[in-house]
């Protein structure tokens, strides 16, 4: 996408909202007591950011080139694209992908939450969004959709085994440590009561000695 101009872009995502407008309403019923926001969007891996202003609910946005300056910020997410996908579309637990820094939020983190909250009411899909457009790009959409969505799904799978072969030896390896450290106390314990056993034996035989 770096090379397209970014007037073009804008106007797709200009579209893109519109669709979104039409299809999920309840979004804009629920960021209406956000009043007047910006949050800026920034994929940590594509070539552009995204401005999105909201007033009383109802959503623009605009397309920014990466480093470009943005004054008047609300908040910020950044992440990488897929990341800020499954947000959107809600097929992954928020708190997960902040908690483990997939996604920073800087600014106004209510505002963030109320966003957010306002995307999760609905069962928003971008491919059913992008499919259902009008106009000269609809047969590019809706060819674009699918390989697009099964990228993004591909891309999901390798990471989670990437992540899997990465953290399952460490894991296992934490397990091995638990283990011994276990095992280690239970012959502490052991030797403990061995020890306490001597000490009782001879002081029966000092006392005897004293006695004879």
């Amino acid at each position: 996408m770096r090379p397209l101009p970014v007037k073009f872009l804008s106007r797709l995502l200009t579209i893109f909202l519109g669709r979104m407008k039409r299809l999920y309403p309840e979004i804009a019923n629920r960021l209406t007591p956000l009043g007047h926001c910006r949050f800026h969007i920034i994929p940590t891996d594509f070539p552009f950011s995204f401005l999105v202003i909201l007033d009383n609910g109802k959503a623009t946005a605009k397309i920014l080139n990466k480093g470009q300056a943005v004054s008047n910020i609300t908040a910020s997410i950044s992440g990488d694209i897929y990341s800020l996908i499954q947000l959107l579309e809600g097929s992954v637990d928020g708190d997960t992908l902040f908690f483990t820094r997939r996604l920073i939020v800087e600014g106004d983190t209510e505002a963030v939450l109320t966003l957010r909250n306002a995307i999760d009411s609905v069962d928003l899909s971008i491919k059913h969004i992008l499919t259902g457009l009008t106009g000269p790009l609809t047969p590019l959409f809706k060819r674009a959709a699918t390989p697009l969505s099964s990228f993004h799904r591909t891309a999901l799978k390798d990471f989670s085994i990437l992540q899997q072969s990465l953290v399952g030896p460490v894991t296992r390896r934490i397990s091995q440590m638990d283990e011994e450290i276990s095992r280690q106390e239970k012959r502490l314990i052991q030797q403990g009561k061995e020890i306490k056993k001597i000490q009782a034996s001879v002081k029966r035989g000092d006392k005897v000695a004293g006695e004879n």
